[in-house]
């Protein structure tokens, strides 16, 4: 029943959209009906074209936000368990992040060219913030008492690391790493558009030059299933291995 209600405001919207399109109440060439771009997305799923620029997409992304994930989780713990790492870096953090990665860009693609490097780097970059920062909260919200108490019965640092730290910050680091992927997602099209000749994002360039406004639609529509459908598979993962979490927030 509970999945039943959360599918219900997205398809109202689509048969009110529909209805208007149809009905003549908004111009067809500008808000073609949804129907008409679920065939599109038919047509492009039969010719291959969706699959090779959801691979061109997936790949730049997966890269880059697994190079976030590796290195960002251990920099936000170093930070939240050292104060002097944590001076050393929270300044920079906080200086680079609020920094638009479109705005970089053009840096990236004169280290990186106009390959996938930047798209890479810029995806890699942008994601790191949200699980640094989430790291470091879900850190440094571990009771210090508990860490003492812990270390009193004679446990090892990485017992302490394995059955505290991580258990108790968990759920944050999965927070940052969630919206860290809605980040991704945003980047890749908005990198896609400039200097690409694959992806969903030069996919809905092209068609935009093309004036073939179904087919951008059929773009706008394909990324947000996707981030719609891995957003799921995140909540599933953790439904799987912090199951404590489920119980706490139910």
């Amino acid at each position: 029943m509970r999945r039943l209600r959360q599918l219900m405001s997205p398809i109202a919207i689509l048969l009110i959209w529909e209805a208007c399109s149809r009905w003549g109440l908004v111009d067809r060439l500008l808000l073609p009906p949804p129907s008409q771009i679920f065939i599109d997305i038919g047509q492009l799923l039969v010719s291959g074209e969706l699959l090779q620029a959801l691979w061109a997409s997936s790949r730049r992304i997966l890269i880059g936000f697994s190079i976030a994930v590796v290195f960002s989780v251990p920099i936000g713990a170093l930070m939240a368990r050292s104060s002097l790492i944590e001076d050393l870096l929270h300044p920079l953090v906080e200086l680079i992040r609020p920094i638009s990665p479109l705005a970089i860009y053009p840096l990236a693609l004169l280290w990186f060219g106009l390959g996938d490097g930047s798209k890479i780097f810029l995806i890699a970059l942008s994601c790191s913030f949200p699980i640094v920062l989430n790291t470091y909260a879900g850190v440094k919200s571990i009771d210090v008492a508990l860490v003492r108490a812990s270390m009193s019965l004679g446990a090892t640092p990485v017992e302490i690391f394995r059955r505290i730290i991580l258990p108790g910050s968990l759920p944050h680091i999965f927070t940052g790493v969630r919206i860290a992927w809605g980040i991704a997602l945003i980047v890749i099209i908005a990198t896609e558009m400039v200097g690409a000749i694959a992806g969903i994002g030069h996919m809905i360039l092209d068609a935009q030059q093309t004036f073939e406004v179904a087919r951008v639609y059929s773009g706008i529509f394909v990324i947000g299933a996707l981030g719609f459908l891995t957003d799921f598979g995140f909540r599933a993962l953790r439904r799987r291995i912090m199951p404590w979490y489920k119980e706490l927030s139910s």
